[in-house]
């Protein structure tokens, strides 16, 4: 029987994505791991409870927790960084903006950059400046995974049945609902900074040629990424 508190992916030949169910939430929190140039690199890790889940799944991709060389967080969210303290030999890094989000068993293991855009171990990055304040978008010239966070996610939402992988044009319907309903509420425009979000999307919709949007919580979107962004930012007209 297929263990449902585990989902692995393989996105593109470097990448996996992997969900680990959290009964908390009724959600799966999100995970990316990518060989890149010979080193592995970790994006996210979940919760500090999630942390044996997310072993068992690098077990099952043959990776030990000693093998990941670099740990990224895309914002500063316990089910996000929370099971970081298992990756003892990595070098961490979290946007100077969230580093008040750490414990300080945290702060003395991470490293922090402080730039609105840059790059990481070949991945490139942009400060979003919603969700959190130090929320990042990471993008992957090679394999055009657009890694997002929590910015845009589908939190609750079920996976599809062969994976993580999707179109999903349920779920970009959903979010253009959810934009059109924000937009039209001017208390809701103000008290949760439309403005400012859009002009993050904006940022992400600058990666023409994005192929796959890895979020921070359930299915991966595949294809038209850049069209789905545009369209979630001309709402705003």
């Amino acid at each position: 029987m297929k263990d449902s508190s585990v989902e692995i992916t393989q996105i593109t030949d470097s990448v996996f994505g992997i969900a680990l169910w959290d009964p908390s939430w009724h959600s799966y929190n999100n995970c990316y791991l990518i060989n890149r140039d010979g080193k592995l690199l970790l994006l996210d890790c979940g919760k500090e409870d999630q942390g044996n889940l997310l072993i068992k799944a690098l077990t099952q991709l043959h990776v030990e927790s000693d093998s990941i060389d670099v740990f990224i967080a895309t914002h500063g969210h316990s089910d996000h960084i929370g099971a970081s303290h298992l990756f003892q030999k990595a070098e961490k890094w979290i946007h100077r903006d969230d580093c008040d989000r750490l414990s300080h068993e945290q702060i003395e293991g991470f490293n922090t950059f402080n730039s609105n855009i840059g790059e990481l171990y070949g991945l490139s990055y942009l400060l979003l400046g919603h969700h959190t304040q130090g929320s990042i978008a990471l993008y992957d010239t090679t394999t055009h995974c657009l890694f997002c966070g929590d910015y845009i996610c589908f939190f609750g939402d079920k996976l599809p049945h062969n994976g993580l992988l999707t179109f999903g044009q349920d779920l970009r319907d959903k979010t253009r609902a959810f934009m059109v309903s924000w937009s039209q509420n001017s208390t809701d425009r103000h008290t949760y900074q439309f403005e400012t979000f859009v002009q993050g999307l904006k940022l992400l919709s600058s990666y023409k040629d994005a192929m796959f949007l890895a979020t921070g919580h359930g299915p991966i979107l595949h294809k038209q990424i850049a069209d789905f962004l545009d369209e979630l930012v001309s709402i705003d007209g």
